[in-house]
């Protein structure tokens, strides 16, 4: 049986998207060693400029998420994701012929001013998709752009290792060419987005208290690479067993959120996405916290797996509440709240493992998304959603 011209579009759109992602994962794995080689600095002043480069994407897509949103009000949403797709390849395109770190961080400055890209899509997955299936799409598109950063970095250390630096920035620019091809072509215009709506005090408080959430969910997703090297080293793994065993893991854990995301929207068609999003983010808190169990890179590989599977789908089964009842500007909001969590969780990670230890990292942040999602579903069920 063929596409309808929704569904197709909805295809498409996420096929763009992991495009996008897979762009931007392809570089995580050899932009520290491109910037080792382009620096003219010492080893610490490098150091702190790999650092500042690789986290200014995510704090300027945080705060220019919401204007991309508002922005689809004004302008068609799939020209501007288009045009965005266009710059960002434009822009990994001249980086691979960069080197100046202070200009390579401008174009890291403009690429993450351009993270509105996402938005836009899930404004346009939200406007083409009928509400009975609008989870089912939104997980769809999750699990495109998952599958792009599971992909890239494997492809991107491969070509920049065989080929160079410059080659494997080449690569990303005829990739996202690529994809945006098919978006153009496969892809229906849609009208502008409407503003947003509901403007009431209650409304803009669940909106929060979803914002809150998500941001927690994003957290529990992101914050386990910066100190797998700690956590291994207790296992007694270093050097170039310790980044093994934490490719295996990250990897691994990045399946199991491509198979969450399937399952859990098909159980939330069935049970209801509100008790999909209350029972799989408590089992989620839960195994956070039973990390502390682990002995070992199997029994840490098998516990973070099943954790992962279970929060993963939770962003786009909870943006799924709203998609349909809100404006690009408020679907930038929620959005933002993944690059927020992106930041801070490594931060959050590193900060109290520093200071205290890794039991305490993980009831905080069990706790906090507990906490967070009590006060969501108290005021889900107030508004009747």
């Amino acid at each position: 049986m063929g596409f309808k011209i929704e569904n197709k579009s909805v295809f498409f759109v996420a096929i763009s998207q992991f495009g996008v992602a897979f762009s931007f994962s392809c570089v995580l794995p050899f932009m520290p060693f491109y910037i080792t080689q382009i620096s003219k600095f010492g080893p610490k002043e490098t150091m702190i400029w790999i650092g500042i480069i690789l986290g200014s994407g995510h704090v300027m897509a945080g705060l220019t998420s919401s204007f991309w949103g508002s922005l689809t009000a004004k302008i068609s949403p799939k020209l501007l994701f288009e045009r965005g797709m266009l710059c960002n390849g434009i822009l990994f395109l001249i980086m691979g012929f960069t080197e100046n770190l202070y200009l390579l961080l401008f174009l890291r400055i403009i690429q993450g001013s351009l993270g509105g890209v996402s938005t836009i899509g899930l404004v346009i997955i939200s406007s083409i998709s009928q509400k009975e299936r609008i989870h089912k799409d939104l997980s769809l598109y999750q699990n495109s752009m998952t599958a792009g950063q599971l992909i890239g970095p494997p492809v991107g250390a491969y070509v920049a290792s065989l080929f160079g630096y410059r080659a494997a920035f080449i690569l990303i620019f005829i990739v996202v060419s690529i994809f945006l091809v098919f978006c153009h072509i496969y892809v229906k215009d849609i009208p502008r987005r409407e503003r947003d709506v509901h403007k009431d005090g209650g409304y803009k408080k669940i909106l929060l208290f979803a914002w809150v959430l998500s941001l927690m969910i994003t957290i529990h997703l992101a914050f386990l690479p910066s100190i797998l090297p700690k956590i291994l080293e207790g296992f007694g793994l270093r050097g170039g067993i310790a980044l093994n065993s934490a490719g295996l893991i990250i990897m691994s854990y990045t399946v199991t959120a491509l198979f969450g995301n399937y399952i859990l929207s098909q159980i939330a068609s069935k049970v209801g996405v509100r008790r999909v999003i209350t029972i799989a983010c408590i089992l989620a808190s839960l195994a956070q916290v039973l990390l502390i169990l682990s002995r070992g890179v199997f029994s840490l590989m098998i516990i973070r797996m099943i954790q992962t599977g279970l929060i993963a789908p939770l962003f786009p089964l909870t943006i799924s509440l709203f998609a349909k009842d809100i404006g690009g500007g408020m679907i930038g909001f929620l959005n933002s709240a993944r690059f927020v969590g992106m930041a801070i969780g490594p931060l959050m990670a590193t900060s109290i493992l520093a200071y205290s230890n890794l039991l305490t990292l993980y009831l905080m942040i069990a706790g906090l998304t507990i906490i967070s999602l009590w006060l969501f579903m108290k005021s889900a069920l107030l508004r009747g959603l």
